[in-house]
């Protein structure tokens, strides 16, 4: 049985979703987990719980079912012998989306968490039919839309925007409900007491409501968050969950070393906002920065890397320290012999009054599926003239009547990419106003009008316009190193040759030797990708770099073992 919404996958692809596991594969799969015999009508999880195993029917059978609102569910599907239960979350031994009930008595494999990431890494033929099902399985749940949590929000809220875009580029499924569009909503809310000022707020399965949470009380409350890191050590802490991060953190998981990745939003960093990456290799019709960051993500899980998000660093340790020390916002601190910091950069913000007032309300840093919704059938602003304005211009201009393209300069040849220029030349919807900014925002609550001037003639025009897509320049995302590394003059990371003899004398530079390629001015710390002074900023570049750095982690791990037992 499928969900409403779903048979468009489930049908098309219920070969790969819900494999059949053959006799041989069984016997394959048998000694990774042990056979346990279950009564009928037994429930093997519930939605929510952690550190699930995969069940494996051998006889009997197993019912999934998936919630879609407060103590309501259906039936997903029920799998008979030879299928396999689990999706995404296991890997990462989060909270279960679903629940397992047997139909009856039953005999299942039970794999453990533990012995399902030794199955994935020692056996290619199980792990990709496995994995292919995991990732598809969740696709068709965010296919739905709908989930056990229930979001509701405003549109004159801003952080109705951040909850929800938390939510959607973190792939947790969940039924959205705007006060503003849903009739029924504003009776819900006061039958349950909540008031406007209160919005957004999350309703959980277990009938708790969280009011205007932040991202790491909602990710606390359904399982999304790491459990307890505090005190732990690892090999590698890569801190920044964009495409040099993730790199790097499937290189070091798959040679062997611990590791745990840092981030504070969501995977893909600036790249996961992007609607559409068509020159990245391997990709020739193209691919969401979404859709490659969560490719990234349980690319890594797989191979054991534990990937904490939502964790913020609020003191960042490493001057005079053999291993830094990170503090992260929870007050949890943890430690690593050498650390990768691939922390991006940032759009940069114009200089205008109320931009802060209209950010999530009109004023948006990303283009993805989720902002079309919010201005299909209007005209819309994308200020910028890198690749990224272009992306969204070009995808934006499917759902809305106008896109008003707005640059500084007299074109695009200097900073876009030829084929994204060619597309939107060709492109009817899309106006390019060239030497023209925006120099004023107006609206109550909301965005409702904007100021434009073309510099050229100095005409300003004033336009009915409530949305509004900013991707200028980058700015490093440093400020939380406190001083820590050495950086350029615009605050990006310098790192090997790039490193001055007075930035090392700063640094107090313990070694004889001079720093690697993609080191710091502290030994065994790395900067890759967009925040290291110098770089490419392009995705491939960014994988490049994260790849790379493990190489040199490598050699860094071996010096300090050198040192620790008195080898040379």
């Amino acid at each position: 049985m499928s969900l409403p919404g779903q048979s468009t996958i489930i049908e098309t692809r219920r070969a790969q979703i819900f494999p059949q596991l053959d006799w041989r594969q069984l016997a394959e799969l048998r000694p990774y987990g042990e056979v346990r015999t279950f009564p009928a009508g037994a429930t093997l999880w519930g939605e929510g719980d952690r550190h699930v195993p995969m069940f494996v029917v051998l006889k009997g059978g197993l019912d999934i079912y998936r919630p879609t609102g407060a103590e309501q569910e259906e039936l997903v599907t029920t799998h008979g012998p030879g299928v396999f239960s689990g999706e995404v979350s296991m890997l990462g031994g989060r909270g279960s989306l679903v629940r397992g009930r047997t139909t009856e008595d039953s005999e299942m494999l039970v794999v453990d968490e533990a012995a399902l990431r030794r199955l994935m890494v020692s056996h290619a033929e199980l792990s990709e039919i496995v994995m292919r099902a995991f990732i598809l399985r969740r696709v068709a749940m965010l296919d739905v839309q709908t989930g056990g949590m229930t979001l509701i929000g405003s549109r004159l809220v801003s952080d109705t925007h951040r909850l929800r875009q938390f939510l959607t580029r973190n792939g947790q499924p969940h039924t959205y409900l705007d006060l503003e569009r849903d009739a029924e909503t504003a009776t819900w809310l006061q039958r349950l007491g909540i008031t406007a000022e209160d919005l957004p707020v999350a309703i959980l399965r277990d009938g708790r409501v969280l009011r205007s949470p932040s991202n790491s009380d909602l990710a606390d409350a359904i399982g999304l968050s790491p459990e307890k890191l505090d005190g732990r050590e690892f090999d590698v802490a890569v801190i920044g969950a964009g495409p040099a991060g993730l790199a790097a953190a499937v290189y070091a998981a798959s040679e062997g070393l611990s590791v745990v990745v840092l981030d504070a939003k969501a995977p893909g960093g600036q790249a996961g906002t992007s609607s559409r990456i068509e020159n990245y290799l391997g990709f020739p019709t193209g691919i969401s920065g979404q859709a490659l960051a969560g490719r990234g993500f349980n690319q890594a899980q797989k191979f054991g890397a534990e990937v904490a998000i939502p964790r913020e660093i609020v003191r960042f340790e490493c001057r005079g320290a053999a291993a830094p020390a990170i503090a992260l916002d929870n007050g949890e601190r943890i430690t690593a012999r050498s650390v990768v910091v691939a922390t991006g950069a940032r759009y940069r913000k114009p200089d205008l009054p109320d931009l802060d007032r209209f950010e999530g309300r009109g004023i948006y840093y990303g283009a993805s599926f989720m902002e079309s919704q919010l201005c299909g059938g209007q005209e819309i602003i994308v200020v910028g003239g890198g690749n990224s304005a272009g992306q969204a211009a070009v995808f934006l201009a499917r759902y809305v009547n106008r896109v008003h393209m707005l640059v500084r300069s007299n074109g695009l040849a200097a900073s876009m990419s030829d084929y994204l220029i060619r597309r939107i030349t060709a492109t009817p919807t899309i106006t390019l106003r060239t030497e023209t900014e925006i120099v004023g925002l107006h609206g109550d609550g909301a965005l409702e009008g904007v100021r434009w001037r073309h510099s050229g003639s100095d005409v300003v025009e004033d336009r009915p316009i409530h949305h509004v897509f900013l991707f200028l320049g980058a700015d490093p995302n440093t400020a939380w190193l406190g001083g820590c590394l050495a950086l350029d003059a615009a605050g990006f990371i310098k790192t090997g040759r790039d490193l001055t003899p007075d930035d090392l004398t700063f640094a107090e530079w313990p070694l004889h030797r001079q720093p690697l390629r993609l080191e710091t001015s502290h030994p065994g710390i790395f900067a890759v990708g967009d925040v290291r002074s110098g770089s490419v900023k392009r995705v491939a570049a960014a994988v490049g770099e994260g790849s790379s750095a493990v190489q040199l982690i490598h050699s860094c791990i071996a010096e300090q073992h050198n040192e620790l037992t008195g080898h040379a």
